[in-house]
């Protein structure tokens, strides 16, 4: 599995371009049965409307997809990003591949 990124921007014309587009073809990412768990799994712990560390509450889907590109840099343990989850090892490459799908299949909420 191999996935280039043209930059951690926040904007969504930088978005991560995946080498092999039939990763994301064969499967339609759902925020709610897919991001979702991923975010409750690793991540509202610091990143909910009680403490949303750095400013980020990953509760709402609208923080979420405003901020895509800034979580896979993070996920991803891009030099140019604060490495989340902070202090642990990265994320395993299927959820992180299910973030930049669904980034590619346009952060639907869904």
């Amino acid at each position: 599995m191999s996935f280039v990124f043209l930059s951690c921007s926040k904007t969504r014309a930088d978005r991560p371009i995946i080498t092999d587009s039939s990763l994301c073809d064969s499967v339609i990412v759902s925020y709610a049965n897919d991001i979702v768990p991923i975010l409750q799994n690793n991540c509202i712990g610091c990143h909910n409307s009680t403490f949303a560390s750095g400013g980020n509450n990953w509760e709402s889907y609208s923080e979420v997809s405003s901020k895509v590109d800034q979580i896979i840099c993070a996920v991803n343990h891009n030099s140019d990003c604060f490495s989340m989850p902070r202090f642990a090892d990265k994320l395993e490459d299927s959820l992180i591949q299910k973030f930049e799908c669904w980034a590619v299949q346009g952060s639907l909420n869904n």
